[in-house]
């Protein structure tokens, strides 16, 4: 058998559905998918404000002190 025989052979279309689409639970699959896909769309303002604001935090945080007032 031939390096091309055998590359077709592994990569040949099956006779039927293939096994995701052939699953009892596909549908209920592809909703789910939706509807995080969704979820993340309408979450990823908020995830990127307050991953944001975090990073703001930590950088004041670690920045040093400085003292309004009298000075030494």
């Amino acid at each position: 058998m031939t390096h091309d025989q055998m590359s077709e052979q592994c990569t040949r279309r099956p006779d039927g559905a293939y096994l995701i689409e052939s699953a009892p639970n596909y549908r209920q699959y592809q909703a789910a998918k939706a509807a995080r896909e969704i979820v993340e769309r309408i979450m990823a303002p908020i995830t990127a404000a307050v991953a944001g604001y975090k990073s703001e935090l930590d950088r004041m945080l670690d920045a040093p002190a400085i003292y309004l007032g009298p000075g030494k």
